[in-house]
């Protein structure tokens, strides 16, 4: 008996023979799963690529998907035009923005693509220690407690905590009241704060 065949997914979006606006006849494969900018002169059909192609084409495709009931409540999407285009998925697009400007706005602000890959790098990036060069990773209380326990005897270490100092508060009798809990140290970083 054969096995079922495997659909295998497509790694790259494939454009053929685009014709939407400016672009005459473009070929162009984008890679999937990567970061693709898209960089040119005024005119050169950067939008028309990006927007009016590329995201109007997996908008529409993604319209296709709902039943014709739904779909009557939606605004009909033309197909771009292009002699084929395949491999695209679902589609959303961040347009521009012509909003107040100030001297520290960046192209990355002012669209607010910024917010979008803040969260996308804070959730695929590593971030690595700049003294040791090691991998910072997230420790639950067991983790701490093991590492600890893995040290060599007679290693020195200390532990540390923010205190909510609130104003008004009797310092003396706060730093009497940790001691007497075995607390060592108390060291203030700023106005109201301890630790």
């Amino acid at each position: 008996m054969s096995s079922p065949k495997q659909t295998q997914l497509p790694n790259s979006i494939e454009l053929r023979g685009v014709r939407t606006h400016n672009l005459k006849g473009v070929d162009l494969d984008l890679p999937l799963h990567r970061l693709v900018v898209v960089t040119g002169t005024s005119g050169a059909g950067k939008s028309s690529l990006a927007f009016d192609t590329i995201c109007a084409e997996g908008q529409r495709r993604y319209i296709e998907t709902f039943s014709p009931y739904t779909r009557q409540f939606l605004a009909r999407l033309d197909k771009p035009d292009a002699q084929s285009i395949a491999g695209i998925p679902p589609a959303i697009a961040l347009g521009q923005l012509h909003g107040r400007h100030s001297a520290r706005s960046t192209v990355g602000t002012i669209t607010e693509i910024h917010d979008a890959l803040g969260l996308l790098y804070a959730r695929a990036g590593q971030v690595i220690c700049r003294n040791c060069g090691q991998l910072v990773a997230p420790a639950s209380p067991a983790d701490v407690a093991e590492a600890l326990e893995a040290s060599p005897t007679g290693t020195r270490y200390e532990i540390a905590f923010p205190a909510d100092v609130r104003a008004g508060t009797d310092r003396a009798a706060l730093v009497r009241s940790l001691r007497e809990q075995g607390f060592t140290r108390l060291s203030q970083r700023a106005a109201g704060d301890a630790r």
